[in-house]
């Protein structure tokens, strides 16, 4: 028989009413749509400084397939009014820029700390700010002691430690039992159809490192189970000077973005790992279309693993050690990487076993970290720190 806390109902609110937490063209996101087929949670709030934009969103989910859970939620203008409602949530998704929130500075961006410490649990998505990264460390240490006084459950969303091939290949790994020695990522976005400005701008977005390929260092860490050395780190790019010749038409994408703001079209970053284990990152900006290429290959005393499309349509092989031959590992693919982040999330909060989630605040922050440090090695604009 379930338990009384697995059946718990959970009120939950949006922070921000744009594409990740309810979807747009440009990706796989849309967190409200999968929240919703989650058992015994209701939704309370969506605050979004576009007032209307919420409520229509709010409207638009009333008439879907899960439209009870829906029922009574209110719109907000911002986070410190919902805080203070009687629709204030036992829990949100914040999904926002990352230039409006993740300081500790900074009052009006400081939404984490308000959140916290009115009690509420929270599912952040990366990237967790645009803060100078011994700021967000900061944070992260006033979040943690706050999250143990009140008992919160504070993730980060990176969702790829819950893809099928991720969670087989860390179990192969605990399997063989020899720590990788060598670990390699490769990452390549099509750029063709991303239109907004933006996104292009690396003082608003963050860049192609602490934006996207944040995925993969973040994913380097967790499988090698130690932190990056910051004096390790060397990189080299190809800057935004290099044209690009399917470039949404102007004013979209990067054309009003002055070039020293603009997005690397290639990175190249080599470090170690606090393991002893040396690593390489490739990002490029390059193709076209609308599929991403990534890959990951972990290599060990006898063994090789490969990861190929965590995003997508994700699939792993293995050479074991003793063996000439590469292994296709069976996958669960009816698994939703997404959906499993906000099973675990879910979990942890109705039973308070922390360990339930995969990334917490604190441990994202040393991914922030350790993507900011290569984005300077590259020689590329930090993140935007005003």
């Amino acid at each position: 028989m379930a338990s009384k806390a697995a059946n718990k109902l959970i009120k939950l609110g949006w922070i921000g009413a744009g594409g990740i937490n309810f979807g747009s063209l440009e990706g796989p996101w849309n967190h409200a749509v999968r929240m919703q087929k989650q058992n015994n949670v209701q939704f309370t709030a969506v605050v979004d400084p576009n007032i209307k934009a919420a409520q229509k969103r709010i409207e638009q989910y009333q008439q879907g397939p899960h439209a009870k859970k829906w029922e009574g939620c209110q719109a907000f203008k911002d986070h410190q009014s919902m805080l203070q409602s009687a629709a204030k949530p036992e829990g949100v998704i914040i999904g926002v820029p990352p230039a409006v929130h993740g300081s500790l500075d900074i009052a009006a961006k400081a939404m984490e700390v308000d959140i916290a410490k009115a009690g509420l649990h929270m599912l952040v998505e990366k990237p967790i700010s645009m803060r100078p990264a011994e700021e967000v460390e900061r944070l992260a240490q006033v979040l943690d002691q706050v999250a143990d006084e009140k008992s919160l459950i504070i993730a980060v969303g990176y969702m790829l430690r819950a893809s099928p091939a991720v969670v087989a290949a860390k179990r192969l790994m605990q399997e063989i039992g020899v720590t990788p020695a060598s670990i390699v990522g490769r990452y390549s976005c099509p750029y063709n159809n991303i239109a907004k400005p933006q996104w292009w701008d690396t003082q608003k977005s963050g860049g192609c490192i602490v934006e996207q390929a944040t995925h993969f260092v973040d994913l380097m860490r967790y499988l090698s189970g130690g932190d990056i050395i910051q004096e390790s780190i060397q990189a080299v790019a190809v800057g935004p000077d290099m044209p690009l010749k399917e470039m949404p038409a102007h004013p979209q994408a990067e054309h009003l973005v002055p070039m020293e703001r603009r997005n690397n079209r290639a990175t190249m970053a080599t470090f170690k790992m606090t393991t002893g284990a040396i690593a390489c990152l490739s990002h490029t900006l390059l193709l076209h279309g609308s599929d991403f290429f990534s890959a990951m290959d972990i290599t060990g005393d006898g063994y090789h693993i490969i990861i190929h499309d965590p995003y997508q349509n994700p699939s792993l092989q293995v050479r074991r050690p003793f063996t000439n031959h590469y292994e296709q590992v069976h996958l669960n693919l009816d698994q939703d990487m997404y959906e499993n982040q906000f099973d675990n999330w879910l979990e942890a909060i109705r039973t308070g076993n922390k360990d339930a989630v995969k990334c917490h605040y604190h441990d994202a922050a040393q991914t922030y970290k350790a993507s900011w440090d290569i984005t300077e090695a590259s020689g590329a604009a930090p993140p935007g720190t005003d």
